[in-house]
């Protein structure tokens, strides 16, 4: 298995183990990351739980708080 779908698997997991789980970055949500790592979490998960953040570090430390 490659690691990125490997990587997708354990967060897909974790997810479905638990309803605190987020995930959010640049591109994460409808292209799936860089290396498509988060590839379908969005469809399955919805836009409350996989998310983008904004591209300045400043807008994702606002994000995160």
């Amino acid at each position: 298995m490659p690691i990125a779908k490997a990587i997708n698997a354990g967060i897909q997991k974790a997810m479905q183990n638990n309803k605190k789980v987020l995930v959010f970055g640049e591109d994460v949500a409808e292209l799936g990351g860089v290396f498509r790592v988060t590839e379908g979490l969005l469809a399955e998960f919805g836009e409350k739980r996989v998310f983008n953040s904004p591209i300045a570090e400043s807008g994702i430390v606002g994000t995160a708080i």
